[in-house]
């Protein structure tokens, strides 16, 4: 399979690639004479590759996208972001964010310091909490999105990918912007930036937004908000400059938020068994939007501070240092079932402390380029979790009875990492990209289990000291208490290559040709007091292309892959010794696709744009006992979660010139195939394709002002974005997290 994939990727990319040479080639001239006249398709400088450059001369698959699209598509959160990068797909479950990238992402419980399988960057530090990076983006000069395997430059977790978000910088003249958004369910979101010099030496940059909306649904049984959102952040940036050979940047950072967002919904019965709850009086809302049992609350806190420090040692060798703190405190209250029932609450609560610090070396000359570095990652992270595990009924059920359940503990996570990547420079268009890094990793984790059989489940209940551990696998018999405790520490280590080839076949045609490993460390569950999980492997086959046609009226981008993806970490559902989810190394899997970037300006003032991704993935080893029949079943050959064949976004706007502004009306349209949300591709548990249209209005007077008016998911189309199976006591019935609604708003900015 991987030699038919490789054979018709390379005739694919001979044919197209030699028609786009042999353009490039023969219209050069006429594209020079023409080089100043008719619009083009801009071009995005990244740093995707520690190092400033083209994305369209950087040799892999990376999408930028630049700060003023943001803002003209009012892109506040990473969600928002998905349709226009191919393969990219992120959904909120509970309190976790997870993001996909090519069908590879994060299916465990982030929360619970289960790691991501995309490294999401920060200002260049590396975020081990996924959910304290996708909280809200603002005042932004771009967000780069890398697809495949990063294990060079970026290592720790990039299996997937990486995603960089980079904020802008203080200007050294006095600039900024002021901005209100007003919408439907009463949304408010304000956003400003003020940035200029505080001396010759000195520049500051200074930016917030706050966001409030009501919420999407309300508790039926208290008529309190369901999915609505509250959030405050800050971001403060200096810059000290005292030479021309050395800068400094600190940014501080800070964000809260406290609403009614996460939970889960109920999404419907399982067809195979009976909801246990339903029969014994208790009812689920009847709006997909609404909720019951305890309030839905989400709380979460977090801070950061980086310090950049560049110093030029020659014209030709620079150092960076890059040091991160990141603090965050989070807690959530859901309802499991989502029934009047107040016996299946789950209050969650975490929090990460975490310090990270990167060297690179880099050395440009026309020979070679190259980059050297060492990395060093430490984190602490704690997990609480309060539960009534479920209702037991005595007396004819005339009283209910909960089994009051906590689990928790403590953990010690030390990556030390060392790597180099360079470009030789073979000729001036031939250029060969060697990289490898080594890492290492421990952890060590406390932890336990505290389960109440006679008292009243209430929340919070204090650990009670002293209870005899029982027997692996069982309770003390007669105790009303039973608390287990649990200390282990594991280790592992990984040399993750990379071999790239490029070639510049004109100043605007590029291919490229890459294999390239991907590590992600092993863990262990909390809660669940078991032994640790191992490390999983990705490799990567790959190609591309990237052009700019006709001038730069057409940008035409490509890339093929194929994953060989071993000892994938996986999720299943056990009972014994303790109820919940564990990770397993049990599979592997298989995934191989092509994604397409095109953009066109067929005209001066239209614009069109398409994002084409088909993804082959399937399971080609794995067993589980099947969640209805408990019968082993092999799975190989299944889909994996989230992970669409096709997803396809279209989108066409057109300017017009009156003479007071620019008025650019767009419609973005897209259509995502069917995606499955258990690696037993269950029906009753997969979203069908769907379709989605948003509609944009921009009235812009560059420098001066701009008016925004955008609706999303105008059709108000209902489509879950994740869904999960709940527990058997309760029937195994479904419930996920719907999309929004259809939202519309107006944002009026202005710039000075």
């Amino acid at each position: 399979m991987l030699r038919k994939f490789l054979s018709t990727s390379a005739i694919l990319t001979v044919s197209v690639f030699g028609a786009a040479a042999a353009y490039a080639q023969e219209a050069a001239p006429a594209e020079q004479a023409s080089a100043d006249k008719g619009a083009k398709i801009e071009d995005i400088v990244v740093t995707a590759q520690r190092q400033a450059q083209s994305v369209q001369q950087t040799p892999l698959a990376i999408t930028a996208v630049g700060g003023d699209t943001l803002k003209d598509r009012g892109i506040v959160d990473i969600d928002a972001l998905t349709r226009s990068i191919p393969n990219f797909n992120f959904s909120r479950v509970g309190s976790d964010a997870r993001v996909f990238i090519r069908g590879v992402g994060l299916v465990g419980n982030s929360a619970a310091g289960f790691d991501g399988r995309v490294a999401i960057y920060t200002d260049d530090v590396v975020n081990g909490r996924t959910q304290a990076a996708l909280g809200s983006l603002f005042d932004l000069n771009r967000i780069e999105v890398l697809r495949g395997p990063q294990g060079t430059l970026y290592g720790r977790n990039a299996t997937a990918g990486a995603v960089n978000i980079i904020s802008n910088d203080p200007t050294n003249t006095l600039d900024g912007y002021a901005s209100l958004t007003v919408g439907n369910y009463n949304l408010i979101r304000a956003e400003g930036a003020i940035s200029g010099p505080l001396s010759d030496t000195v520049s500051a940059r200074l930016a917030f937004q706050t966001n409030d909306r009501d919420g999407f649904g309300k508790n039926v049984m208290t008529g309190n908000p369901v999915d609505s959102e509250r959030s405050r952040a800050v971001r403060a940036k200096l810059r000290f400059e005292p030479s021309e050979t050395f800068h400094f940047t600190l940014t501080g950072e800070y964000r809260w938020e406290d609403d009614n967002a996460g939970g889960y919904a109920f999404v419907r019965p399982n067809p195979f068994r009976a909801d246990v709850n339903v029969a014994r009086g208790y009812v689920h809302p009847s709006n997909p939007r609404d909720r019951a049992g305890v309030d839905q609350q989400f709380f979460m806190e977090n801070f950061g501070l980086t310090g950049n420090a560049v110093l030029k040692l020659s014209d030709s060798l620079e150092l960076t240092s890059v040091t991160g703190y990141r603090y965050l405190d989070q807690a959530s209250i859901s309802s499991t079932d989502n029934s009047n029932s107040l016996g299946t609450a789950v209050d969650l609560a975490t929090g990460s402390r975490q310090l990270s610090q990167e060297l690179r070396l880099a050395l440009k000359s026309d020979l070679i380029d190259l980059v050297v570095g060492g990395f060093y990652f430490h984190e602490k992270n704690d997990f609480v979790l309060d539960a009534a595990v479920s209702p037991l009924y005595f007396g004819g059920g005339q009283f209910p009875l909960y089994v009051g359940f906590r689990s928790g503990g403590a953990q010690k996570t030390n990556a030390y990492a060392a790597f180099a990547q360079g470009t030789l420079h073979v000729t001036d268009k031939l250029g060969i990209d060697i990289g490898a890094r080594y890492s290492y990793e421990k952890r060590s984790i406390d932890q336990f289990n505290l389960i109440d059989f006679v008292n009243v489940f209430t929340r919070n209940p204090a650990p009670v000291v002293g209870c005899p551990a029982p027997a692996v696998g069982g309770f003390v018999p007669g105790r009303t208490l039973c608390y287990r405790t649990s200390t282990n520490s594991a280790s592992w280590s990984s040399f993750d290559p990379k071999v790239a080839i490029h070639y510049q076949i004109s100043d605007t045609v590029m291919a490229y040709a890459s294999y390239s490993r991907g590590f992600k460390s092993g863990g262990f569950d909390f809660g669940q007091l078991r032994p640790a999980f191992d490390p999983e492997k990705l490799v990567d086959y790959e190609g591309g292309i990237k052009a700019d046609l006709f001038d730069r009226r057409l940008r035409l981008n490509l890339a093929g892959f194929y994953y060989d993806y071993t000892n994938l970490q996986f999720n299943v559902v056990r009972f014994l010794p303790t109820p919940g989810n564990i990770t397993i190394n049990a599979a592997k899997a298989r995934l191989y696709g092509a994604e397409a970037e095109i953009t066109v300006l067929p005209v001066d003032d239209l614009r069109l744009a398409f994002n084409l991704a088909w993804l082959h993935n399937e399971y080609r080893e794995l067993t589980d006992s099947h969640p209805v029949t408990n019968v082993v079943t092999n799975l190989a050959g299944n889909q994996l979660i989230s992970a669409p064949k096709y997803k396809l976004v279209g989108e066409v706007g057109y300017t017009f010139h009156p003479s007071f502004a620019d008025i650019t009306p767009r419609a973005e349209l897209s259509w995502t195939s069917k995606q499955q949300f258990s690696h037993f591709n269950l029906d009753y548990m997969s979203q069908p394709s769907f379709w989605e249209l948003n509609l944009y209005l921009d009235v812009v007077r560059r420098g001066d002002w701009k008016v925004s008016a955008y609706g999303r998911n105008v059709t108000n189309k209902l489509y879950y974005v994740a869904n999960s199976m709940a527990s058997a006591v309760y029937g195994s019935f479904i419930v996920g997290q719907p999309a929004a609604p259809a939202t519309y708003g107006l944002a009026v900015t202005k710039y000075f």
